[in-house]
């Protein structure tokens, strides 16, 4: 299944909109998959930080648009999107060292004028299966509509430490695994769950979706890892998605679906 065609009937407003990525687990490989599903008219950005695409390989965009304006609040720095066309093109204030520097939330909402869907990065993880926020984070806009909340799948069985989890600290207290203990699906479940969890700062009303990535190193069936996890205590999603969002086909990136009970 293409992992575009399960979100777009979620979004509020047909045909376009503003989706928030937050968690870990494979959050800018989806990004750029999802950019390059959904075709022209798309602008990619993040309101923290983004590894420069340019120096890494795989990201496919049309071009890079830096305006230290955009990370000033709206209303305070002049800029005018006129170079809109094609895409997907990616969004920053400036580069530093090796990352892009993100937009003010603030600014997110009239990209929406002017891009069909707006992809917002809206947390990190170090490159991580598994996170919870700390304080300061998600910064999540307050106009996204849709907000995919990912785990990679890689971190079953492994130990709960700096190793496996980006804030173990915060982890831990969030889902009840100890320090060096194997995450498991109940685990995932209260991530969902906790206002201090995966879903942090998401806007209320926004569509929340867990999106499971990574199933192909994880060693479980999709369909039955859907069973054991609602099993494994109440999923605060709308929609669970299964997923291995690496796979060169769009068509094969969505393993399994369900909406939790």
């Amino acid at each position: 299944m293409n992992f575009a065609g399960q979100l777009l009937p979620l979004l509020p407003r047909p045909g376009g909109g503003v989706i928030a990525l937050v968690g870990a687990g494979g959050k800018t490989s989806a990004l750029f998959g999802l950019a390059g599903e959904l075709g022209p008219g798309v602008a990619i950005t993040t309101t923290t930080h983004l590894y420069d695409p340019r120096l890494e390989p795989g990201r496919a965009f049309d071009r890079l648009i830096l305006d230290p304006a955009l990370a000033l609040p709206e209303g305070t720095g002049p800029w005018d999107p006129a170079d809109a066309a094609g895409g997907p093109v990616v969004l920053a204030a400036r580069v530093e060292q090796d990352k892009l520097v993100g937009l003010h939330p603030s600014r997110i909402r009239r990209l929406g004028r002017t891009w069909a869907y707006v992809l917002v990065e809206a947390d990190g993880a170090k490159r991580l299966p598994v996170k919870a926020p700390a304080a300061h984070e998600p910064v999540v806009p307050d106009s996204a509509g849709l907000v995919l909340g990912f785990v990679g799948l890689d971190c079953l069985g492994r130990p709960m430490d700096a190793a496996t989890v980006h804030r173990p600290e915060c982890f831990g207290p969030v889902t009840g695994c100890a320090p060096g203990d194997p995450i498991r699906l109940e685990h995932l479940a209260a991530l969902t769950r906790s206002p201090r969890g995966l879903f942090k700062g998401a806007p209320a009303g926004a569509v929340r979706v867990l999106v499971l990535n990574k199933a192909d190193l994880c060693g479980m069936a999709p369909a039955g890892l859907l069973r054991e996890l609602q099993a494994a205590g109440p999923v605060a999603a709308d929609l669970i998605l299964v997923c291995a969002l690496n796979d060169p086909r769009p068509e094969a990136r969505v393993l399994a679906r369900a909406q939790p009970q």
